[in-house]
């Protein structure tokens, strides 16, 4: 789940108890979405991000920038091969998962 204290929150299924509390965007989270049949899922915020992250290891793998204003909503197809973000800029961007070589960089 998402949150105005800018946070994702992991919940597990069993017990309805939190697995970990992640700080996500800079500010409030507005959208997240998992990619079904995996680990992953995307978040999205008023700072304007989209972000990628890997659920197994509680990390962040990339973030987005292309809206202008806050993304109010994420939709992920049902193979992951997209996902669909909406902003108060009123665009839709379309986000497609390609095969190129993505490197992290380390700060």
């Amino acid at each position: 789940s998402g949150s105005a204290d800018k946070s994702v929150k992991i919940w597990g299924l069993d017990f309805g108890d939190c697995h970990r509390s992640l700080y996500a965007h800079t500010e409030s989270v507005t959208a997240v979405s998992f990619v079904r049949g995996t680990h992953y899922f995307v978040s999205a915020g008023k700072d304007k991000l989209i972000k990628f992250w890997d659920a197994d290891t509680f990390e962040h793998v990339m973030t987005m920038r292309a809206h202008t204003m806050e993304v109010w909503g994420i939709a992920v197809s049902r193979n992951g091969g997209f996902f669909v973000s909406t902003s108060r800029d009123r665009s839709i961007r379309l986000w497609r998962r390609t095969d190129e070589q993505v490197f992290i960089e380390e700060e």
